[in-house]
């Protein structure tokens, strides 16, 4: 099966094909040859045989809230960078999901390749954008940014997703009206809820406080993009020099622009490795960006939640051995 759209960064894209929420689609051998078609993924049915051609859409685009307002569909936002492609799942066992893969290249010559693979390996579910360049804050809000759908849901390129993963959020945003709900996301699945035509399972929802949004890794989050505005701070995270934090400060810039974000008690993404905010405390720059992330939050690396994090975790540092190198960086 084929895939739908593939995004490469270049040209202008159309205004007016934005607005309708539609992404402009290319059969694209190259850019100079480009003809336009419409896609598919605005129509509010979509036939679950994804046997279109492949097509090509140029440019990171810039979609209005107005236009996203009319799609309250949900798209999963993925990151990811260079090879990290090839881990990209097709997740066949969601039919009726959209998807938009940001492939970030350390090496353009590489991108026929990648591009190549995309075209293969995908169906017209997902978009594919690729651009140039490494910073995962950045990546992530040039998805934000892309995304057509009023609903997005930001996610890493090696998890997996619940079979009910469209319909647990979706029913989610119906019943709090929230501008952000945070899934934790666990190791694996339960047996029992890998089976696609079982009934999705009843979800809890509680209020963010700030502590609360400390916990919060960004595979774990859903967005309403019609009412969440913060962007992701491109100082931190993977791909800077300060490699983590980014969902905390993202989250905490949300709440206080007043937005209503929630929590909910079920896991619809499995990430059975470590997630780079998990290891705070192995080298200088972790331990450091910990501290300037509370920083930049609280405006004080000695705030009292900057405090109780560090007294809370100084303990699985000295349990791992890198008590040293955490106490030593974090106020730094």
């Amino acid at each position: 099966m084929a895939m739908q759209n593939i995004v490469d960064e270049g040209l202008a894209a159309g205004h007016d094909q934005l607005a309708n929420a539609h992404a402009q689609v290319t059969d694209f051998p190259e850019a100079d040859d480009a003809k336009s078609t419409q896609s598919q993924h605005a129509q509010p049915q979509r036939a679950q045989a994804h046997d279109s051609r492949p097509c090509a859409v140029i440019n990171q685009r810039q979609v209005e809230a107005s236009a996203r307002h009319q799609v309250p569909e949900l798209t999963f936002l993925i990151s990811t960078l260079d090879a990290g492609l090839y881990s990209v799942p097709r997740y066949d066992e969601l039919p009726g999901a959209r998807f938009l893969i940001v492939h970030q290249l350390s090496d353009p010559t590489m991108r026929k390749l990648y591009r190549e693979h995309a075209l293969a390996s995908f169906d017209s579910r997902f978009e594919y954008l690729a651009v140039e360049g490494r910073g995962l804050s950045k990546s992530r809000n040039i998805a934000l940014a892309a995304c057509a759908t009023r609903y997005a849901y930001v996610l890493d390129d090696d998890v997996q997703l619940h079979p009910q993963a469209v319909a647990l959020v979706m029913e989610a945003f119906t019943c709090t009206e929230a501008a952000a709900i945070s899934f934790p996301h666990v190791k694996t699945f339960p047996l029992h809820e890998r089976d696609p035509d079982r009934a999705a399972p009843p979800v809890a929802f509680k209020h963010h406080s700030l502590m609360t949004l400390a916990r919060v890794r960004s595979v774990d989050m859903a967005l309403d993009l019609c009412q969440f505005h913060a962007r992701f701070d491109e100082q931190f995270g993977l791909g800077t020099d300060q490699p983590s934090g980014e969902e905390f400060i993202v989250m905490s810039d949300a709440r206080q622009q007043g937005a209503r974000l929630m929590r909910a008690n079920l896991g619809i993404v499995a990430h059975a490795g470590v997630t780079s905010g998990s290891d705070f405390y192995s080298t200088p720059a972790k331990a450091r960006t910990k501290g300037r992330m509370f920083a930049r939050v609280t405006g004080s690396r000695f705030s009292p939640l900057s405090l109780a994090f560090f007294l809370r975790k100084a303990p699985v540092a000295f349990k791992h051995g890198y008590l040293k190198t955490f106490a030593g960086n974090f106020f730094r």
